[in-house]
């Protein structure tokens, strides 16, 4: 059924429709004991094959936790654990877990190449030094979500036949309308069916955490949270401060909020994106492009797109050449509706696109990369299959917390983001929870997160997944947290992926030190490292290009999920 490209939103929580994030008075800490982990070699059906480059440091486990924390009685399953042991045992401090975001994202696919990246600095270079010292002090630990592969399994499947739908944003018609509302009936029932959908949820998975730190017989939990991690990193610190270490949150969410104000703010910045990137160059040069004279006027073009065009170019959209190559190809499909790949493309190599020639391959390259989304699958009823990422996330969504609005009010407001954010896409605007039967999770109150001591957040300005605002929101509701601004950079995630000391030097000196600068917030000019590259500041420049395209592009998937674009 729905593929994993289409639902999740991947390495970020986007819910809408939930209350705003305060305190419960019904939360209560459980009491949790040490698991068994049993530790072994990692299977190839766990990791990447480079990940065994590190040799007898990478190990793979499971742990025994209760379904339920609040009443280990109700049985239990098992968590998988991966840990990269510090290269240096002699000079080791302890260990670092890390999430990569999601929520359904697993460690697994990271870590092994996170730290791989880190061994390869010089201990002693301005800017990457830091992260050499890491990897010999510190052990990376990633605790994988309850319900992912390598623990027990958990999938949102029925037998019963479901239909799926378009992208909402793209196809707005009453008919994908209603093919919605009942998928959205679908996903609810074939999640619910699964007993262990009530404790697939971000307490129950924050105190797989704390029995994990407990096992290992870690003092403090230091923390690498990008994302929807930042979410999760909040709840473990609110319900564990004594035990937090240095907690750094890439490019969070505001975890201050309600959900239904993030999923507003990151279609807000889909929209921005599009504004800055396509809008302003084209209407500062309305002679060479021809797309209109101020930026309403450009917005107002994708009206004008096929719904073909629309879904393969949403949420994507990077040059004025990009919107050029789609409002030309809608021409051609409407023209000729029945038109196949292969002759869309042998037309589109043989078409002039624009009189100048930087113009003309710009569009003819971009329209070409986006041409195989131009034919989504024809939707068939079929039995209903996610996949565990898929399965994790609707989970999750629904049981954090509570959920408002019947199907009319999600229906407006999607109607409303149609209108008005026209660039976006659908992705994050599902609604099954209204279906789910209401949240099962509960929050640990955030007044206890100030006894954490010091959290560093670290945001790029141009953020188009989290926009920056939700880092300066949770800044002004917080005492303990400190925000560092990379100015000039479009990207979510950025830790690892700059060549700029403010950030890379700033971020691994606190993780190895807890030193931080003066005052709560900092800016910076920072440099946006080149796609796989370059890897200076590393003994081997070209394995720590080829490290940091692995890990950018498994950064860029999560990222494109969001979008909607490819992975």
């Amino acid at each position: 059924m729905k593929k994993r490209a289409t639902f999740a939103t991947g390495a970020m929580l986007l819910w809408h429709g939930a209350s705003v994030a305060q305190d419960d008075p019904g939360w209560r800490l459980p009491e949790l004991r040490p698991a068994t982990i049993q530790w072994a070699a990692c299977s190839s059906s766990l990791v990447r094959q480079g990940a065994f480059r590190l040799g007898e440091r990478l190990r793979c486990g499971t742990m025994a936790v209760p379904l339920d924390h609040h009443h280990p009685e109700a049985g239990s399953i098992d968590v998988a654990l991966i840990r990269v042991a510090a290269r240096d045992p002699a000079k080791r401090q302890g260990a670092i877990f890390f999430n990569p975001g999601g929520p359904g994202e697993t460690p697994m696919d990271y870590l092994p190449s996170l730290a791989q990246y880190w061994d390869d600095a010089y201990a002693d270079h301005p800017v990457h030094g830091t992260k050499k010292q890491l990897a010999e002090q510190f052990d990376l630990v990633g605790v994988v979500p309850r319900g992912l592969a390598g623990g027990t399994p958990f999938a949102c499947t029925s037998e019963a036949e479901a239909t799926d739908y378009n992208d909402i944003v793209a196809d707005p018609s009453p008919a994908n309308v209603q093919a919605m509302e009942r998928y959205m009936r679908a996903t609810a029932a074939a999640c619910r069916a699964n007993p262990m959908h009530r404790f697939i949820n971000t307490e129950q998975t924050a105190y797989d955490m704390e029995a994990a730190r407990r096992s290992l017989g870690e003092p403090r939990l230091h923390y690498l949270g990008y994302s929807y991690g930042a979410w999760l990193g909040s709840w473990y610190a609110a319900a564990f401060p004594a035990h937090v270490g240095r907690m750094v949150l890439d490019s969070g969410m505001d975890w201050t909020a309600d959900w239904d104000t993030n999923v507003t703010r990151n279609k807000e910045a889909s929209q921005a994106r599009f504004d800055r990137l396509v809008g302003e160059p084209a209407a500062n040069h309305p002679d060479r492009y021809g797309l209109g004279a101020d930026v309403a006027a450009v917005v107002a073009r994708i009206d004008g797109l096929t719904f073909p065009v629309r879904h393969a170019w949403g949420g994507l959209w990077k040059t004025p050449e990009n919107l050029l190559g789609a409002l030309t190809v809608s021409d051609w499909l409407r023209a000729d509706p029945d038109m196949s790949l292969e002759t869309l493309i042998a037309r589109m190599l043989r078409h002039r696109f624009h009189t100048e020639d930087t113009i003309d391959t710009a569009i003819r390259d971009e329209a070409i990369l986006s041409s195989w989304r131009l034919f989504p699958a024809t939707h068939q009823p079929e039995p209903f299959r996610f996949d565990a990422l898929d399965s994790v996330f609707a989970a999750v969504m629904c049981n954090d917390t509570p959920y408002t609005g019947d199907t009319a009010h999600h229906q407006s407001r999607i109607a409303r983001l149609v209108r008005t954010l026209p660039a976006t896409n659908g992705r994050g605007l599902q609604y099954h929870c209204v279906y789910w039967g209401g949240a099962q999770a509960i929050r640990p109150p955030l007044s206890r997160i100030g006894a954490a001591g010091d959290i560093l957040m670290v945001h790029a300005a141009l953020d188009p997944v989290t926009p920056l605002r939700s880092a300066t929101a949770v800044l002004e509701r917080t005492s303990m947290t400190h925000l560092l601004i990379a100015d000039g950079i479009d990207e979510h995630g950025i830790f690892g992926f700059t060549d700029s000391a403010c950030v890379e030097d700033t971020v691994g000196r606190y993780l190895l030190t807890g030193i931080l600068p003066a005052g709560r917030e900092y800016r910076c000019a920072a440099t946006q490292a080149a796609h796989g590259g370059p890897g200076h500041g590393f003994t081997r420049p070209g394995v720590a290009g080829t490290l940091r395209s692995e890990l950018s592009g498994m950064r860029n998937a999560s990222f494109a999920r969001q979008l909607g674009g490819r992975p």
